[in-house]
């Protein structure tokens, strides 16, 4: 994992991080925490080669009219780093695993196979190396940043997945996370309910919120409680 992050520049500016896993093509959630706040740093972690494609290309059209606004080219440049693999409950150092690309839309690409017809047809099935989310956090720079405020998770039936692959990180380092709760459209993520994810960070030391900007499960850390009200979150779609 740390090879991704050898050409990374975080300007001095910086004040504050988020964590973007699943950005799909277009980092849409993203270019709103960054519109909102100019001293916000974006990670982005996305699998699927054709989303990469689009964000590493820049100049990024939106796909479909319910989507935010894509990222913007001065953001890709200064204020977001992607990473291209994929995340997991996985203890192995860049394994390789089966990864569903869907024809219709590269977001609902997962590492789980599809099973439901209303997403669509697999474009193509590849190999793509997945870390933990544990991987990443300890290559983090932890000398700058003592924590990060949010963490976003739309991964298509892995959400759950990844929270737990995060070791003691969770509770100590995060403070916002979001993750989606999908359990029936891919093979084999029946585990992704919301009753597991609430009763896994629930043992993390989390609380689950209704938050007005978030429509995804939304949790917040106890143990940073007295930043409520001092971090912007935001996901929609």
């Amino acid at each position: 994992m740390q090879a991704y992050l050898e050409n990374l520049s975080i300007p001095d500016y910086i004040q504050n991080v988020k964590l973007d896993i699943g950005t799909s093509y277009g980092a849409n959630q993203s270019q709103v925490w960054l519109e909102h706040d100019p001293t916000t740093f974006v990670f982005g972690i996305e699998a699927n080669p054709d989303c990469i494609e689009i964000l590493r290309k820049g100049n990024i059209t939106v796909q479909n009219p319910q989507h935010p606004p894509p990222i913007s080219q001065e953001n890709l440049e200064t204020r977001f780093h992607l990473i291209p693999v994929a995340l997991g409950n996985t203890k192995e150092d860049n394994a390789r695993v089966n990864f569903y690309k869907m024809a219709r839309d590269c977001g609902t690409s997962s590492v789980y196979y599809p099973c439901d017809p209303a997403i669509g047809e697999i474009k193509e099935t590849i190999q793509v190396p997945m870390f933990s989310l544990k991987a990443f956090l300890d290559v983090f720079p932890w000398d700058r940043f003592d924590h990060i405020d949010y963490l976003k998770i739309d991964t298509q039936g892995a959400d759950l997945d990844i929270l737990m692959s995060a070791g003691d990180y969770l509770k100590e380092k995060v403070v916002y996370i979001t993750a989606e709760a999908e359990s029936a459209q891919y093979h084999h993520c029946g585990h992704n309910t919301e009753e597991n994810m609430t009763r896994y960070l629930d043992s993390q030391g989390f609380m689950r919120i209704n938050h007005p900007n978030t429509q995804d499960p939304t949790y917040i850390n106890v143990k940073y409680i007295h930043l409520k009200h001092t971090i912007f979150i935001y996901q929609r779609g």
